[in-house]
């Protein structure tokens, strides 16, 4: 019983006892008590219904997968806390480091001082936070939603703070969701995967040069997206990312995917998609650049983040336009999971030089050593991580244990040439990037997971130098001889400790 309600029984009880004494003796003061405590009780029922209505008008707190949501009473409007952090240590088990003029092993292409030039020779093995974001995401109103997330960590180095998703959408025309603001544009299917679901530390090279060029974290635009329970589509028109240099005029391009589950029941799900991108305009560097007034460059680190060296670079390239174009499969049966994509991407330049085409290539899949499946999302048109069906913890829950392995190939060369001979003016000598992947992931619960990956890395390049780019790397010795050998051969252990809500 609440304290209204007690003080009104016992207002209540004294009205009665009031009232039998009023027909035992009629006075004046016995009266005056009795419209006394009449006014109380009235006083009180008025207090009760006030606080019942207070009560339906207060927000709603709840927590689900140790998520905070503040709710608003009429439901309509929302904010819930988010987080995800990820800690990653990895040995890097590589030659030993000569001089520069006899060890040709070589990053990004720059001109001197270039920290790849030696770092690629000496990748640095250590600890760092891959990723730290905080923030918060909700609903105003029933049909807007928004989000705004701070990333703290980064490549090779924590970040001072940059953001990686601020925007606001409405829902308001369902099935469909307009976005704006920025955030990362779905790109293609392991894009479709979130940061915290991935299979392995990092996603394959192909994959993140398909969503960098037009898309990814942090990219600012404007897009639609929608699905069904078979379907899902997205196309998206993006401009610069945040924290881009400035420019004389910003890239823009279309990122766009559409992914249908072809067959799906309670054991097994069956996947099949497509994506692609389209540079409409890349950045304007300005009248006065060195290189390429409107160029694109494809480059990433060899799916590991502790050291930031690119060991494949195409440079930059002049153009006029650029694209990928990508194919999906992916399927499940019951703590089975594949999944493959394949990547076409083009440069047109600019000149009447030969128009550049590259392409890329993963395959994966993992068992589920304890039983539990991949969950499936047509909202993402993506697979998410599974939940352990026994947490672990002191009771005797053992978490959800998984075996996995990737195969990704990665081929930036065109018009190679042979070893030993210089570059053409047309030749794109970006490498091929060979990887294998086994990796051990723990789920110890639902927010928490711990991952263990070993990479077996082979890079294939040749010196760049040609006519009109004969020090890419700068000044000798840091340039290698013309045409000589600047990929290598390294095995890499990565471990990651992860948190999320």
């Amino acid at each position: 019983m609440t304290q209204h309600a007690l003080t009104l029984a016992v207002a209540m009880t004294l009205a009665a006892t009031a009232n039998q004494s009023v027909l035992a003796q009629d006075t004046p003061a016995t009266q005056a008590q009795i419209d006394a405590l009449q006014k109380e009780i009235d006083a009180l029922k008025k207090a009760q219904e006030t606080a019942k209505l207070t009560a339906q008008e207060q927000p709603k707190v709840s927590v689900n997968y140790n998520r905070f949501t503040l709710t608003s009473a009429d439901g309509r409007s929302s904010i819930a806390l988010r987080a995800l952090v990820q800690a990653d240590a990895a040995f890097y088990d590589q030659d030993a480091a000569g001089p520069l003029n006899t060890d040709y092993r070589r990053g990004s292409v720059g001109t001197t001082p270039n920290r790849e030039n030696n770092a690629a020779r000496d990748l640095s093995s250590g600890i760092y936070f891959r990723r730290a974001r905080f923030g918060f995401e909700g609903i105003i109103n029933r049909d807007f939603t928004y989000r705004l997330l701070v990333e703290l960590g980064g490549a090779g180095t924590e970040t001072q703070g940059r953001v990686n998703d601020a925007y606001i959408g409405y829902t308001g025309f369902a099935p469909f969701t307009f976005q704006i603001g920025a955030f990362s544009p779905p790109a293609n299917l392991d894009d479709g995967t979130s940061a915290d679901d991935t299979l392995f530390l990092e996603r394959g090279t192909a994959t993140e040069l398909s969503r960098t060029l037009g898309g990814a974290d942090g990219r600012i635009g404007v897009g639609i997206k929608g699905n069904g329970t078979r379907w899902m589509g997205a196309l998206t028109f993006t401009n610069r990312t945040v924290g881009d240099a400035e420019v004389f005029d910003a890239q823009t391009a279309l990122v766009g995917r559409a992914a249908f589950l072809a067959m799906t029941s309670s054991n097994y799900n069956l996947h099949l998609g497509a994506s692609g991108t389209y540079v409409t305009k890349p950045a304007d560097q300005g009248t006065d650049a060195s290189g390429a007034r409107y160029g694109i460059r494809f480059r990433d680190r060899p799916e590991l983040r502790v050291d930031s060296t690119r060991l494949v670079d195409t440079g930059t390239i002049d153009a006029e336009h650029a694209y990928v174009v990508g194919a999906e499969l992916a399927g499940n049966w019951k703590n089975f999971y594949l999944q493959a994509e394949n990547f076409w991407f083009g440069v047109d330049r600019m000149t009447t030089l030969e128009n550049p085409h590259f392409n890329g290539y993963y395959v994966q899949g993992s068992w589920l050593v304890t039983g539990e499946s991949h969950r499936y999302s047509m909202a993402n048109g993506a697979y998410q991580a599974p939940r352990p069906l026994l947490p672990f913890n002191s009771s005797g829950g053992t978490g959800a244990l998984e075996l996995a392995l990737r195969y990704s190939h990665t081929n930036l060369n065109e018009d190679t040439g042979l070893p030993g001979t210089a570059s053409t003016a047309s030749t794109v000598r970006g490498g091929i990037q060979d990887i294998w992947t086994v990796g051990v992931n723990w789920y110890a619960a639902a927010n928490v997971k711990f991952m263990l990956n070993y990479l077996n890395v082979d890079v294939d390049r040749l010196n760049p130098a040609g006519p009109g780019n004969l020090v890419p790397f700068g000044a000798a010795p840091a340039t290698p001889p013309i045409g000589a050998q600047i990929g290598q051969r390294y095995n890499a252990y990565a471990l990651r400790s992860q948190f999320n809500f």
